[in-house]
């Protein structure tokens, strides 16, 4: 299996108007809750992460020396950035108001497992996501979060941004932003390869192209498990073609 790793990073800033009191405050949103289910409008019609990066590595960066690049080619992203306008992946402290920049890996090389953990059907299985496993996926990892304040450096954001918050004040190497997001980082819920697709007749895999379990009558799989590796996007739109695909292989076979 492989997954987007996801790491959350926060900032303090000089505003009143974020989403931070809405996430701590029980009060405030229900009260929201309502008046955007009475109106469809208010606090609520404006998403938590408003805008999305997609950026790749240099093409000089010293990785590619020792690492092959894993994205799907020479345009696709090696990190994401989600900027959202609250801490929003980070529980908010009690009072302050505060900028979020999550960086995602999404085109990670480390590669997780899921295994049985008895021959009892109703044991929860064994999951590691393996996430940042690899000096690939690390590296990246580490030039996002040093994308993140080079971004923050541009003189739009002088007098707003203040400091940053949640331990990241104190790393500033490369070892301490490896142990920064070592200890912090987590999936973003994008797990994919579980049934992964290979080419009809290969001994590893569990579909073959046509979405059919190797050497089972009558089963198809259609969802992300499928895909090989995770893709280096949101996942939902990947899974809608696969989805669209089977149904175009399923009408064939009545056909």
């Amino acid at each position: 299996m492989s997954d987007h790793p996801l790491l959350g990073n926060g900032f303090l800033v000089n505003s009143t108007d974020t989403f931070d009191d809405f996430t701590r405050n029980t009060t405030a949103k229900e009260q929201d809750i309502a008046f955007w289910k009475a109106t469809g409008t208010g606090f609520l019609v404006d998403t938590i992460a408003s805008h999305l990066g997609f950026i790749r590595l240099p093409s000089n960066d010293p990785i590619y020396k020792t690492n092959a690049d894993p994205s799907a080619g020479p345009t696709s992203g090696h990190y994401e950035l989600l900027i959202a306008n609250s801490l929003a992946l980070i529980d908010s402290p009690p009072t302050g108001n505060f900028l979020g920049i999550a960086a995602v890996v999404v085109s990670p090389s480390s590669r997780g497992s899921v295994k049985l953990r008895s021959n009892n059907p109703f044991d929860t299985p064994l999951i590691d996501p393996a996430l940042l496993k690899t000096d690939f996926d690390k590296a990246v990892m580490r030039a996002a979060v040093k994308s993140v304040f080079k971004f923050l450096t541009a003189p739009s954001w002088n007098g707003y941004v203040i400091s940053p918050v949640g331990g990241l004040e104190n790393f500033t190497t490369d070892a301490q932003i490896d142990q920064y997001a070592q200890s912090n980082s987590a999936t973003i819920f994008h797990p994919v390869g579980t049934a992964s697709m290979s080419p009809k007749g290969a001994k590893n895999g569990v579909v073959d192209p046509d979405l059919k379990v190797k050497n089972v009558v009558g089963l198809r799989v259609v969802d992300a498990s499928v895909l090989p590796f995770v893709p280096s996007a949101h996942p939902q739109a990947p899974v809608y073609a696969v989805a669209e695909r089977a149904s175009d292989l399923i009408k064939s076979s009545y056909a």
